[in-house]
């Protein structure tokens, strides 16, 4: 029996091809032109608002040149986590290390079984 693996992406551009029966979990504005097996989180408006907002502060008021979608990634991060509570994966590919740990604390306050976690 194959393993069950998920790919979580907030941007696909930086994870590498992957075969057909992975998952990719990620944004929803985010298109995937070689698998099906997609789950699109889909960020709310006032979300998107409050990201923007937070951004522009940071820009304006700390001087950060970079965007930090700290809203954002909050977001997902716990769309994600509890997506993964519902569904058993022995295996979850992360896009970045600070996915990864956002994800993997949410999922052991829940649970006491978490599945193995890797990086892209």
């Amino acid at each position: 029996m194959p393993k069950k693996i998920a790919v979580v992406a907030m941007n696909t551009k930086k994870i590498p091809y992957v075969g057909g029966n992975e998952l990719i979990i990620t944004l929803d504005n985010q298109k995937v032109w070689y698998t099906a097996n997609t789950k699109q989180i889909r960020i709310p408006f006032f979300t998107n608002v409050l990201n923007s907002m937070m951004n522009n502060f940071f820009s304006t008021f700390m001087k950060r040149s970079n965007k930090q979608d700290v809203v954002k990634a909050n977001y997902f991060s716990k769309q994600v986590a509890r997506f993964l509570l519902k569904n058993n994966y022995d295996q979850v590919v992360f896009e970045n290390e600070q996915l990864r740990k956002n994800i993997s604390r949410r999922l052991e306050k829940k649970t006491a079984t978490v599945p193995e976690t890797i990086l892209a």
